[in-house]
């Protein structure tokens, strides 16, 4: 196992979403529609003309299906209906869709020579040695490997896992807005986004519920394949689970989150989530959504980033080995006036050399990081 500094691989962000911005809007990511400080479902911040600007030159990409539970809100369903991606997500249900969605997150890419997507350590060495910018395929939601299956069919969430790891999938994010059949959630929308209209979405979230015999069983056959576990969005009692099952055989992260000393939501992180996560060898990717960082919801964001950042790295014993960053760009999120696409990151490396890191830690976290836990996690 990898352990200390790793060589940096470019600029990485460890959780954000064309692929969902593509296949939902039927987009072609070559093209740049638009971008904005306010928040915009229909923006586009991680197309690849954003990539380059920014000289983003490691994605984990993101293959999420929206659960079923919103598609039963009325205005969203119709917006459904006048989407290529909305009215194919509606017929084939999430494990399909899943699929399909990372199909032509791959056709997209095949047209972009400068791009190239990594099936396993070995094609994203390659391609990093070709000055490629690379996508790793991930998946948010353990609902996406469910759909259609019977809540006590084991067998059957172990074929469609072993189907994604085939496809090279790095990653598995185990919970997400809902409830689901392997892991309890925590409250993920924000308050002033749970109403629509006249429609009221129900979360029915339960912070302790951890994880069903399902999910644990999910949870160790990532072990056995070398997928790495994210618990963002899994309630606190989940998280506790997946640390106890599998922390001590491959490194797991928290993708795209913030920490419950800056603002107490229970999706964020405790002290004892990050020692459990940097005893695991894994990394918190810090998400770019003022809302959940602080309290105060700043409109402008770095400083609310670099907080949390610091914080994970004092709970973490200081060697900033287990800090990254997980935007959240182009999930339906709310991104800070301050940093607000791909192509302002560059802003991060600007903020975190004024704040005196060295250019070790700040490669470190901007990328090092991140490489080494598929290095460690991936096959």
């Amino acid at each position: 196992m990898t352990t200390g500094p790793t060589p940096f691989p470019g600029l990485t962000d460890m959780h954000a979403h064309p692929a969902m911005n593509a296949y939902f809007w039927g987009r072609d990511l070559r093209k740049h529609y638009f971008a904005g400080s306010a928040f915009n479902p229909l923006a586009s911040l991680t197309d690849f003309k954003m990539l380059r600007e920014g000289d983003v030159r490691v994605l984990w990409s993101v293959l999420h299906v929206p659960e079923e539970e919103y598609f039963r809100v009325p205005p969203i369903r119709l917006l459904a209906y006048l989407t290529q991606g909305g009215r194919a997500i509606l017929r084939d249900k999430a494990w399909k869709s899943t699929l399909r969605m990372l199909e032509e997150m791959e056709e997209q890419v095949d047209r972009a020579p400068e791009f190239e997507i990594a099936h396993s350590n070995a094609e994203l060495d390659a391609a990093l040695a070709e000055e490629k910018r690379v996508f790793v395929h991930t998946v948010e939601g353990g609902h996406q490997l469910s759909a259609g299956l019977a809540p006590c069919d084991v067998e059957g969430h172990l074929k469609r896992l072993d189907e994604l790891a085939r496809r090279g999938v790095a990653s598995l994010i185990l919970a997400h807005l809902f409830p689901n059949q392997l892991a309890g959630h925590s409250e993920a929308i924000p308050s002033d986004h749970q109403k629509i209209l006249f429609w009221r979405l129900e979360t029915r979230v339960d912070d302790k519920r951890g994880l069903t015999e399902v999910g644990r069983e999910v949870v160790k056959r990532m072990a056995e394949l070398r997928m790495v576990p994210d618990v963002t969005h899994c309630s606190p009692a989940s998280r506790r689970q997946v640390y106890d099952l599998v922390g001590d055989r491959l490194p797991i992260v928290a993708s795209h989150t913030g920490v419950q000393s800056l603002n107490k939501a229970p999706v964020n992180l405790s002290e004892g989530d990050v020692k459990a996560i940097a005893a695991s060898g894994g990394v918190i990717g810090v998400i770019f959504m003022p809302y959940w960082l602080e309290s105060s919801d700043p409109e402008d964001g770095l400083e609310a980033i670099w907080n949390t950042m610091r914080q994970v790295n004092e709970w973490s014993g200081g060697s900033w080995q287990h800090v990254g960053i997980g935007t959240d760009f182009d999930g339906f999120t709310d991104p800070p006036d301050d940093c607000h696409s791909a192509a302002e990151l560059p802003k991060v490396r600007e903020m975190l050399e004024r704040k005196g890191l060295s250019r070790t830690d700040v490669e470190a976290i901007l990328g090092g990081n991140a490489r080494r836990v598929l290095r460690n996690g991936w096959r």
